[in-house]
């Protein structure tokens, strides 16, 4: 996809999203927020920064075990563009590797294979979280039926992470199973590495903190979730919002977010502005961050150079 229909679909996504907010935040009373509650939202703004770090750690060790080098800086910038613009499209997670990969194109050539697993892990971190959450925070007495089945479904969705976190140890494997062109596309950054120690610090290192975000959000607003009820509702949004659709899962994880919270006996109309906040700070400020490092990483790029 070309640049410019990017900015296109950021830019009607923008103002659709920003319509959306106008009418609640027009429609509906908003709490007023004391000095220290737009601290916790400030912080939650970094700590969402701070969870895209860990990404792009993740993706510089699986460089690094692929045989490449890259400083954590690159990697970082292209966590950015990876979590941030690639979000923008739909299906974006697919789009996710690549993104990553054409970021640090001039420094490591060819690792569009760490990206995948990097990626990867991440979706079964989501998996293991959201199953796991869930099946311990279980909705309040009476939850709809809806809210029922998903607690039945926790199990097969924490045995699929499981699944998913150390079957992709075995990549490398699998590779051979693609058709040519693909294979002869990814080089040789698809490998067998399974996510040890170190990785297991940089998934569970991201995952916490942006849960951590959307806790301190809800905080700020005097809704006082436990971890594992936050944990849940972020897990759980997550995965819905990753299905192809809207791009960053626009609508669909708000929806997602605002019906796990119900579930657990929070109204609607209490957590409606504390989960447009929180999107703003998880979704069009890493997009924003997104769009600086990939232009950044552009005009610096030989092709830049060669036009200029």
């Amino acid at each position: 996809m070309s640049p410019k229909r990017v900015i296109w679909i950021a830019a009607i996504a923008a103002v659709l999203y920003i319509g959306f907010a106008v009418f609640i935040f027009t429609n509906f009373e908003l709490p007023e927020m004391s000095p220290s509650a737009l601290s916790l939202v400030a912080l939650a703004a970094i700590v969402q920064i701070g969870a895209k770090w860990f990404f792009g750690m993740l993706f510089r060790e699986s460089v690094r075990e692929s045989g490449g080098q890259l400083r954590r800086f690159s990697a970082f910038k292209g966590a950015l563009v990876g979590a941030g613009v690639a979000r923008l499209i739909p299906a974006g997670g697919a789009i996710t590797p690549v993104a990553m990969s054409w970021t640090v194109r001039d420094e490591a050539d060819g690792t569009t294979g760490a990206g995948i697993r990097t990626v990867l892990l991440n979706y079964a971190g989501l998996l293991i979280l959201a199953g796991g959450a869930v099946l311990l925070a279980r909705p309040q007495e009476g939850a709809s039926i809806a809210s029922v089945g998903l607690v039945v479904s926790a199990p097969f969705v924490l045995i699929a992470g499981v699944v998913l976190m150390f079957g992709s140890g075995r990549l490398g494997s699998l590779a051979k199973y693609l058709p040519g062109f693909i294979r002869r596309r990814l080089d040789a950054s698809v490998i067998n590495h399974m996510p040890a120690l170190e990785s297991q610090l940089y998934i569970w290192g991201r995952l916490s903190l942006e849960a951590a975000a959307l806790g301190l959000v809800l905080f700020a607003f005097g809704i006082d979730a436990n971890p594992l009820q936050v944990a849940a509702a972020f897990g759980v949004a997550q995965l819905a919002g990753g299905l192809p659709g809207m791009p960053g899962g626009m609508g669909i994880t708000e929806g997602a977010l605002i019906f796990i919270l119900a579930a657990y006996g929070f109204p609607a109309a209490t957590t409606i502005t504390p989960v447009l906040i929180f999107r703003l700070i998880s979704y069009w400020l890493p997009a924003a961050l997104g769009f600086m490092a990939g232009g950044m990483t552009f005009l610096k790029s030989d092709a830049a150079k060669a036009a200029a």
